[in-house]
């Protein structure tokens, strides 16, 4: 997604990283899918122990690509592969303080309007204060 237009007429650019208006979340029914990408990692570091890196990661990317990768990049992917599936989205309207929330994995997003006006810097990171 690139822009999301909000019903109060704003855009909502998301163009760049690191943005204050912007959040991933998953849900709370697959926490522990995504916990399973430890069970993944620590496979791939047990066949590269034994010699059998390349045929783990055919096996799970299907791809010989993988073979010239580092294995810091391996690991780095087998996160993604767990955020793109279970991640979703949420915006913040810098306009109204409406939340967008992406639907599933589709482009679609449902709106939900806050009672009060302390919506300002929600989605600000923890990293950041």
């Amino acid at each position: 997604m690139s822009k999301l237009g909000c019903i109060c007429g704003h855009t909502i650019v998301d163009q760049t990283d690191n943005i204050i208006y912007k959040a991933h979340f998953v849900r709370d029914q697959d926490k522990e899918a995504i916990g399973e990408q430890t069970t993944d990692i620590e496979a791939f570091i047990e066949a590269v122990r034994k010699g059998q890196r390349d045929k783990w990661l055919n096996n799970y990317f299907g791809s010989d690509i993988y073979k010239t990768l580092t294995d810091a990049t391996v690991v780095n992917d087998i996160i993604s592969r767990y955020n793109v599936k279970f991640e979703s989205e949420m915006f913040v309207c810098q306009n109204c303080g409406r939340i967008k929330i992406q639907k599933g994995n589709e482009n679609k997003f449902v709106s939900f309007l806050p009672e009060d006006n302390q919506w300002l810097g929600i989605f600000k990171g923890l990293s950041r204060t």
